[in-house]
């Protein structure tokens, strides 16, 4: 099934599928930093079991217009709401789509989960799913050290991801984008967050402490490393994920 391609009108391009039956339940998929962006199958497998899909990118990345980290990455979810229910356009037919909003849901992995934790202090996001995701851009030194990651994005993603060292400098400082500063904020009905014991990017222990602080809910896994958001689409895992969205 062929995905459309639409650009909002603040420059955000996303990927998108309509539910396969009638339904005003939108899931937005977020990315990992760095990734490439191909979650063609993931939208597919949401868009059978009735939800509009939009994977995104990030302002400053990829397809998207603007400078990446200007400004919190879950904005560019909360700037795009109001134009589900005004219209967009797919770029390629030019078909006009309108969503009558129900309900909204999240979900991201990595450096896409933190987005979605971001998320959920709005009240027009219903509820996230957040995989791995960081919780402490300033505790990040066992794992990969930020300055080091920077070399990395800006050395192997030349141009996919458009940032200034100042903006890079604010995810540094913990003061920005930073799930630990929200911890009485959060509202745990709307969190599920899923994690590895083995993951070895982002640390097991500071994750699943975060999640036993907020009390939401946490699905441990002993194996399965820094895992991807299409560890959705498994059999098992897809029946928990239904019954929290539900």
């Amino acid at each position: 099934m062929h995905l459309f391609r639409t650009k909002f009108k603040n420059g955000i391009v996303a990927e998108f599928l309509p539910p396969k039956k009638e339904s005003n339940n939108v899931i937005i998929l977020c990315d990992g930093m760095p990734g490439l962006p191909a979650k063609k199958r993931l939208v597919q497998f949401l868009s059978k079991k009735n939800f509009w899909v939009f994977h995104i990118r990030y302002a400053g990345t990829w397809e998207s217009e603007g400078e990446f980290l200007s400004h919190e990455p879950q904005e560019d979810i909360l700037n795009i709401l109001e134009e589900f229910r005004q219209g967009f356009k797919s770029i390629w037919t030019d078909e006009e789509f309108k969503i009558n909003l129900g309900k909204v849901f999240v979900i991201g992995s990595s450096f896409g989960g933190t987005t979605a934790l971001m998320s959920s202090l709005n009240e027009k996001i219903d509820k996230v799913i957040a995989l791995c995701p960081p919780v402490d851009w300033a505790n990040q030194e066992e794992t990969e050290p930020l300055d080091d990651f920077k070399k990395i994005v800006r050395n192997g993603y030349t141009g996919a991801y458009r940032f200034s060292d100042e903006n890079w400098d604010k995810l540094e400082s913990g003061k920005f984008f930073n799930p630990i500063n929200h911890t009485k904020d959060f509202d745990p009905k709307k969190i599920l967050i899923i994690h590895s014991e083995d993951d070895e990017v982002v640390l097991y222990g500071p994750v699943k402490k975060f999640a036993n602080d907020i009390k939401c809910i946490f699905i441990s896994r002993k194996k399965g490393g820094h895992v991807s958001s299409s560890l959705l689409m498994k059999w098992g895992m897809w029946r928990r994920i239904k019954k929290f969205l539900v």
